[in-house]
């Protein structure tokens, strides 16, 4: 049975016969009101209440309930002084202010709260609390902390800060449920490829560094966000910082079963005596079903600083499904490519991709002469052959890498650790050093690069591919003038802007491919590309929910690319890139022994009599509704709604992809408006039924089912 917290509704009963006073400001859908030391502010989506030493709780409004599952008395923002952790601000009532607000997230309202606390050598600590409401985001709340050192108290240190420190128990939301039944989405990118959204277990524990990953120094970077939810309420959290910085965002069960969350940033090290210290900006939000409204939200408030999306048009050849020709792995030649083109053509392939192995050593890519022998003239050449068969081509690359010839060369241009030693990034594809983005000269030779292989090779675009690409270490060389090592973390994604630009300066179509090879992509590279992709994905399911999670950050019609269907091959590969409005690619090669020995193993790419009938129905089912150009549409959850469903609106016709081992029963379709419709299996072109409105029909299926709703006399 659904619960609210007792407490809660018994002041906000309170509040409407009690109220000391109440404001609302121009918009007149957030209200706030304050009694008996407990702060409220009321929006059409959400309150958030602030006690007496600032320990937040954020509800959300569902008819007549308000619903939370944050344990009270926590106190959720806080710096670590002289290796302290400073809490227990007491507000002083004398200095809040109800403020009207107007900045790039539009017109809003401000509380401001300030607190003080006793600190490190009888130091006193001011802080400020300020928590910003916006009218176009009903359901979110941005929060800044500002920290002061009142009586200038020497030898203080600020080493790090704590933002939206919540425990959450579901068991606040529903008598029935344990303290941990949620399910999470985060953002942190590892090595082992785990899903991007997870149950929580008893035993759950993950930091989700923003910065290089500690454990493995591979991967690292990712979004700087939780969304958690259970089928009652959708809670998140992100820092909104319009630069990466090293932050975590632990998840971690406690013995109790309740779900710890916060925002960490423990590298601060900053002097803390007569100048204010200023956290990370952040945003707090509410939402129902899945991660997707909270992402949604996420991505628009960071459109507003300047994180904007890339944008297609319908028939661009992003869209199109795709070719690699990493099935010949990387010693690949010339003549090998060029005779897939009859059976590309003949297959109705519009994309082909030259993968790993154009060049001798990664971080120096210039033309492999036993493969290109007359250099950037071969190259062109071979670029020609196909687009005069009507193809676009695409480059693989990586970025921000020197192999070692570009070592020598330019020596100075290298991120250094603290010792003044170059990162040795050693793989199975040889070694190869960062550069330092942060470097003029650096992002000065992406751009020449880039224009040499878009505007004088005539590629289409890239794929750029590597686990190691989200991020940079830190930088400590002394000759590059950084402010803070984390400068060049900081100007990483800049690098991908340079080649986005360059690139769209020479090919308004390009293709630019991102992948991090099953990393969570680094959200703040994201407005560089227009081709995510479900990155080396382990299962059909991370294809799928890997795709619902793109489209929630990079927008409903993102060219979501599914990889090559051959990895861990499963014939649910392409139904699973296609229902989710996905684009089908594949790797596959003519002959067995075509498919190098090392990829043959875990990844057969040969293209069997049996194996081309199941492509050409795919492929074929992809060209002929090509609903990777649809619009995702966010109507059922996919932790708790069965079977797992997702939906593409194209044209104005909802396409559903039903997924399930076996189901039998009724299925609700939802979002359709008021009259008959027919249900069309159109993959097997047949009607399963009629229904009126959103109600449901009884269906039967194995795996997958996928139907389009019709309006009856269309």
């Amino acid at each position: 049975m659904m619960k609210k917290n007792t407490l809660i509704k018994y002041l906000f009963s309170a509040f409407l016969i009690l109220a000391v006073y109440s404001c609302s400001g121009d918009s007149e859908n957030t209200n706030y009101r304050m009694s008996s030391g407990v702060h409220t502010v009321e929006t059409s989506e959400m309150i958030i209440t602030v006690g007496s030493t600032m320990q937040l709780n954020v509800l959300r409004k569902v008819g007549e309930e308000q619903l939370s599952f944050i344990k009270n008395g926590n106190e959720q923002h806080y710096a670590v002084i002289n290796g302290t952790a400073v809490k227990g601000f007491n507000i002083d009532e004398n200095e809040t202010k109800w403020l009207d607000i107007n900045n790039e997230f539009g017109p809003g309202k401000r509380l401001q709260l300030t607190g003080s606390t006793s600190g490190p050598d009888n130091s006193e600590i001011l802080k400020i609390l300020y928590i910003d409401f916006y009218e176009q985001f009903p359901n979110a709340a941005v929060i800044n902390s500002e920290y002061i050192n009142k009586n200038s108290t020497h030898g203080l240190i600020i080493g790090g800060e704590v933002s939206n420190k919540f425990l959450l128990d579901a068991s606040l939301a529903n008598d029935n449920s344990k303290p941990n039944d949620f399910w999470i989405l985060q953002g942190g990118s590892y090595y082992s490829r785990p899903d991007w959204i997870l149950q929580v277990t008893d035993t759950f524990s993950y930091s989700n560094y923003q910065g290089r990953d500690m454990e493995n120094e591979i991967t690292g970077g990712g979004l700087p966000v939780l969304d958690v939810w259970n089928k009652e309420i959708g809670f998140f959290i992100g820092s909104i910082n319009d630069k990466p910085i090293p932050i975590s965002l632990p998840a971690k069960t406690d013995e109790n079963g309740v779900l710890n969350i916060s925002i960490e940033y423990d590298k601060v090290n900053t002097p803390f005596e007569t100048e204010p210290y200023k956290s990370i900006p952040t945003v707090i939000g509410v939402h129902s079903g899945d991660f997707y409204d909270g992402l949604t939200t996420y991505s628009k408030l960071m459109e507003r600083k300047g994180f904007e999306m890339m944008k297609n048009n319908p028939d661009d050849p992003v869209y199109d499904a795709i070719w690699c020709a990493w099935g010949f792995g990387p010693n690949f030649t010339r003549e090998q490519m060029i005779d897939m083109i009859p059976l590309l053509k003949e297959m109705n392939y519009k994309v082909v991709t030259v993968d790993y192995g154009w060049f001798y050593k990664q971080g120096d890519f210039s033309p492999r002469d036993d493969t290109f022998p007359n250099g950037d003239k071969s190259m062109k050449e071979f670029v020609k052959i196909f687009h005069d068969n009507g193809f676009k081509i695409k480059l693989w690359i990586v970025w921000n890498l020197a192999g070692p010839v570009l070592a020598e060369e330019h020596p100075e241009w290298l991120a250094r650790d603290i010792d003044g030693n170059p990162y040795l990034l050693s793989n199975q594809w040889g070694d190869s050093y960062y550069l330092c983005p942060a470097v003029k000269e650096v992002q000065e030779f992406h751009r020449e690069l880039t224009s040499k292989y878009i505007g004088e090779w005539g590629f289409d675009g890239f794929k750029e591919d590597q686990s190691f690409m989200n991020v940079v270490s830190e930088c400590y060389a002394e000759a590059h003038g950084h402010a803070s090592p984390y400068d060049a973390l900081a100007a990483h994604p800049n690098l991908s802007k340079i080649v986005m630009d360059e690139t769209l300066k020479h090919k308004p179509d390009a293709i630019l491919e991102v992948c991090p090879c099953g990393a969570f992509p680094s959200f703040y590279k994201m407005p560089y590309y227009n081709q995510p992709i479900s990155s080396d994905f382990n299962t059909a399911w991370q294809i799928r929910h890997r795709g619902k999670v793109i489209k929630a950050l990079m927008g409903p019609y993102a060219a979501y690319y599914g990889d090559h269907a051959e990895r861990h091959y499963s014939e649910m590969n392409l139904p699973s890139m296609i229902g989710v409005g996905g684009i089908p690619g594949t790797m596959f090669v003519k002959k067995p022994e075509d498919n190098v020995e090392f990829l043959r193993v875990k990844y057969p790419g040969y293209l069997s009599p049996e194996r081309r009938k199941h492509f050409d129905k795919w492929f074929g089912l992809y060209n002929e509704y090509k609903l990777g150009n649809g619009a995702y549409v966010n109507l059922y959850d996919l932790a708790y709604d069965k079977p797992e469903t997702h939906v593409i609106d194209k044209d104005g016709i909802l396409y559903y992809s039903f997924f399930a081992d076996k189901w039998s029963g009724n299925i609700q379709f939802r979002g359709l408006d008021e009259k008959e419709y027919k249900i069309i299996d159109y993959v097997n072109g047949k009607e399963l039924g009629r229904i009126k409105g959103s109600s449901t029909l009884n269906l039967k299926f194995e795996n997958y089912l996928f139907v389009k709703a019709i309006p009856v006399g269309s």
